[in-house]
């Protein structure tokens, strides 16, 4: 995913081929982070984003970042530029680098499990977890969170999260609807009535048991 930032172009993407501390991949990294936390996860991270920073055409900088934990994907709400910075999510944490160095100013667990996507909210960030919903300073400090009755991914096609009219929207799972205020605070809760005998857990109609 390519955009223009001042008179940059930054494109972000995934490369899962890239082995950590190998010899034999077909492009090597100026910058390479990875918080892996035990040996093997040295060796296998879940994901692998990149971010390469052009201007007029000529690579400036470049960087990977690998992380171990619940798998993610780049998409436009996968990541935030402004203030000379890149805000990205992959697995359960987010990190900040700066532009165009793509130094890391920071990195911090956000989800005990997966961060979907990241919106834009005043002054600071809400973060779509698989868990909780966040929201969180350009520091990554967290001002509040937010859970559910399940988690927060709809298989029915609704939009987990939607921002508008000085509300937050939620669905979780099981479409039960929450309603919140910029401050967290919950103002309307929908809960949706599914009958008994219908009734599953998400870790059921994925087949766990």
């Amino acid at each position: 995913m390519k955009l223009k930032y001042k008179n940059f172009e930054i494109e972000v993407y995934d490369d899962p081929n890239y082995t950590l501390n190998s010899a034999h991949n077909l492009r090597q990294y100026e910058k390479v982070y990875f918080d892996g936390q035990h040996h093997e996860d040295y060796f296998y991270p879940t994901s692998k984003h990149v971010v390469t920073i052009k201007e007029v055409e000529n690579e400036v900088s470049n960087a990977i970042i690998c992380e171990v934990g619940g798998a993610t994907g780049i998409s436009k709400k996968s990541f935030i530029v402004e203030d000379d910075k890149i805000w990205i999510l992959i697995c359960n944490k987010i990190y900040c680098l700066k532009i165009p160095s793509l130094e890391l100013q920071w990195q911090k667990e956000i989800d005990a499990f997966t961060n979907f996507s990241i919106y834009k909210l005043e002054e600071d960030f809400i973060i779509h977890g698989e868990l909780e919903i966040f929201r969180i300073t350009k520091e990554g400090e967290i001002i509040w969170r937010f859970g559910g009755r399940d988690i927060w991914v709809s298989i029915e096609g609704k939009n987990e999260i939607t921002i508008e009219n000085n509300t937050i929207r939620l669905f979780d799972f099981q479409s039960n609807e929450y309603v919140l205020d910029f401050d967290g605070n919950q103002i309307e809760d929908n809960p949706r009535i599914v009958p008994e005998q219908i009734k599953k857990k998400w870790w059921q109609i994925f087949g766990y048991n």
